[in-house]
């Protein structure tokens, strides 16, 4: 964790998640029981266009990485933020340029950033969940779809029993030029994902299927625009169908008629694809989607045990 200089009575902590799509950042203030929500940010960054196609971050994007992260100090800064965890997952564990990005960002912000493992990535998120949702007498499967991996975590009686860190994400997805290719590569790593999951429930469909990432959050919100609907849950018949509906339309379709951003109406069609082929295989009739993942988790590893939720405030 890094410690920045304390400049009012209230302090504030922030979280970064340094992904291979986007960063993601989270500001918040405990409040008694509850964790105040003061802002969240999203920069898409896309590290994984380069690392998973020739194994290193280009000079430009290193070069907007430092940028973003300068930006962030001066956001902490103006929120009275005292308490910073970064961390990196899978492009920046694969880079072999990862220390000198490392370096430098420490160099210009003082922020230190720590790549962790699958393992510890599906930890955090877990425990980030189970602060929304009671495990509790359930078997649960947690799935998180990144940009360069996928978490599946399997809980049983609200403990997390195994997880494991499959190599597909979303921007590893994007090199396809068909969807019967895509098909094939989303079904060849789903028989993997299936015989980790068998491995532990047999062919017992789990009490509980839930998904974190931005991908399944932005299903949720389609959701509700289109259907008036929850956007905390999908059942399988509207990932099926959005599924089919997304590949049809064309891109420019996506961002216009869906209002999705430009770095979002790509990936959202295989990390959709890859839910509808996952929630077949075990039979799962529901997706949860709680509003918490990994940076969540990461907030929650730097406060005290005591149980507490997140609370957003309205948007205006």
């Amino acid at each position: 964790m890094t410690y920045l200089p304390h400049l009012i009575d209230d302090p504030a902590f922030a979280a970064i998640d340094l992904g291979s799509n986007a960063l993601r950042a989270i500001i918040v203030r405990l409040q008694g029981d509850k964790i105040e929500v003061l802002k969240e940010v999203r920069e898409p960054l896309r590290l994984g266009e380069d690392v998973f196609s020739k194994g290193i971050i280009s000079p430009e994007k290193c070069r907007q990485t430092e940028e973003c992260f300068i930006r962030l100090l001066h956001l902490f800064t103006a929120y009275g933020v005292d308490d910073v965890r970064a961390i990196a997952t899978s492009a920046m564990r694969d880079a072999r340029n990862s220390q000198a990005l490392i370096h430098n960002i420490s160099l210009y912000t003082g922020i230190d950033i720590g790549a962790i493992s699958g393992r510890e990535e599906a930890q955090l998120i877990f425990n980030a969940v189970s602060s929304e949702i009671s495990l509790k007498n359930k078997r649960a499967i947690l799935m998180d779809i990144g940009g360069g991996s996928t978490e599946i975590s399997i809980v049983i009686d609200g403990k997390l029993t195994a997880s494991h860190s499959f190599n597909i994400g979303t921007v590893r997805l994007l090199r396809h030029e068909s969807q019967k290719e895509l098909d094939i590569r989303i079904s060849l790593m789903v028989e993997k994902i299936l015989r980790f999951i068998h491995g532990h429930f047999g062919k017992k469909t789990p009490d509980l299927f839930i998904g974190t990432g931005g991908n399944l959050r932005r299903m949720g919100k389609i959701r509700r625009k289109i259907l008036n609907k929850s956007s905390e849950e999908c059942l399988y018949s509207e990932i099926a169908h959005m599924a089919d509906t997304l590949f049809s339309m064309s891109f420019i379709d996506r961002v216009r008629k869906l209002e999705l951003d430009r770095n979002r109406a790509d990936v959202i069609l295989p990390a959709t694809m890859l839910v509808r082929i996952l929630m077949k295989g075990i039979g799962a009739k529901k997706i949860l989607l709680p509003k918490v993942g990994l940076k969540e988790g990461i907030i929650l590893s730097m406060l005290d045990k005591e149980p507490r939720k997140f609370k957003r405030l309205p948007k205006t």
